[in-house]
């Protein structure tokens, strides 16, 4: 089993982060984007998108999470951690420079980062998206939140049958099992509780929406392997070998070998695609498909009975840019004396202040 949370961010127009200037590593990740030049409308929208992620950098700095695992500007890495460094986030930043001429920052429509947070007895992956360019009404700033269990981790030197026997214990009963899914997602409610505090305290925004679920992953013809395109293997370079991380794609075994009823969860495949929901309390008829792991995954989705909410994607509505009506920088970013040409350290008093 996987939690799972998402946090969608809407700020207000008039915002203090429009002529809020970027600092320290954010200003030097500015100055390497634009070259020093804010004067243009979509550079002052880049402008704004950094000064959030700084704002959204200093909650995760508060909150003791600085394990940078990747940081993207639209189809562009500027930053992959493939060796597990921790407290790694400064580092980074002040990477991008080496990537400064594969960018063309002005026509930016996202930023990205990927954020790891072990704590207490479950790892977190925290996704931040900032979109430029959004349809009405949906918010620019996307957080996303997976939490896995530290203890269910596949040892070094610890067989997969050991492995599968040592989480069995949990199994061995529907009570037992049930209290074991409370008490984990207990513990990841509040992480993401406090996070979420945190973010509106610091961005002023409303308090915003929490949607999290309990995912249970459906692999493809009982594989117990992430392959190249599941979320774990492009985004948790934590880990990037996914051979300890394999216990959510043994959970429906276990589950039927201790005949346990799931209630209240999502079923997922492994790149994170939604499959089915399970209502609290609900029949587990028409999703017993894709529970059986012995069916083909394609043949049990023709063969599932879910009911799917229909959603209506209308492609003619246009989209905005949020970025653009957020104040007018000139007067606080356009000279060049904005601080983002700093070379010096960061130990230095302008970098510090």
């Amino acid at each position: 089993m996987i939690f799972e949370s998402k946090i969608d961010l809407h700020l207000q127009r008039d915002s203090e982060l429009a002529r809020k200037k970027p600092t320290k590593i954010f200003a030097k990740f500015l100055y390497a984007l634009t070259s020093g030049n804010y004067g243009e409308l979509k550079e002052q929208q880049l402008f704004t998108a950094v000064a959030i992620m700084q704002e959204l950098n200093k909650v995760m700095m508060k909150k003791g999470i600085t394990n940078l695992q990747l940081l993207e500007v639209d189809e562009v890495v500027y930053y992959e951690d493939l060796d597990n460094k921790d407290n790694d986030l400064a580092e980074g930043m002040m990477n991008i420079t080496l990537k400064r001429d594969h960018i063309t920052a002005p026509e930016f429509e996202h930023m990205a980062l990927t954020l790891s947070h072990p704590q207490d007895d479950i790892e977190y992956f925290i996704e931040i998206d900032i979109s430029r360019i959004h349809k009405p009404n949906d918010a620019p700033i996307h957080i996303k939140i997976y939490g896995y269990i530290d203890a269910f981790k596949k040892a070094s030197d610890e067989s997969e049958e050991a492995l599968k026997a040592r989480i069995g214990s949990h199994f061995s009963s529907q009570e037992k099992y049930d209290e074991m899914v409370r008490r984990y997602r207990s513990q990841f409610d509040s992480f993401v509780s406090g996070l979420n505090f945190a973010l509106n305290a610091q961005l002023r925004v409303k308090e915003a929406p929490v949607e999290t679920s309990n995912v249970i992953v459906r692999p493809e013809n009982k594989a117990r392997a992430w392959d190249d395109s599941s979320r774990v293997r492009r985004r948790h370079y934590r880990h990037s070998n996914c051979g300890d991380v394999i216990y959510p794609l043994m959970w429906l075994s276990l589950m039927d070998n201790h005949s346990i009823t799931p209630s209240d969860v999502t079923i997922e495949a492994p790149d994170g695609e939604e499959l089915g929901v399970i209502a609290e309390g609900a029949e587990v008829d028409a999703a017993e498909p894709l529970l059986n792991e012995d069916i083909a995954l394609d043949d049990a989705l023709e063969s599932s009975s879910f009911s799917e909410s229909s959603t209506l994607d209308d492609d003619t509505t246009a989209a905005s840019s949020w970025l653009s009506d957020m104040g007018d920088f000139s007067s606080d970013s356009g000279s060049s004396d904005s601080g983002s040409s700093c070379s010096s350290c960061s130990s230095c008093s302008s970098c510090s202040s």
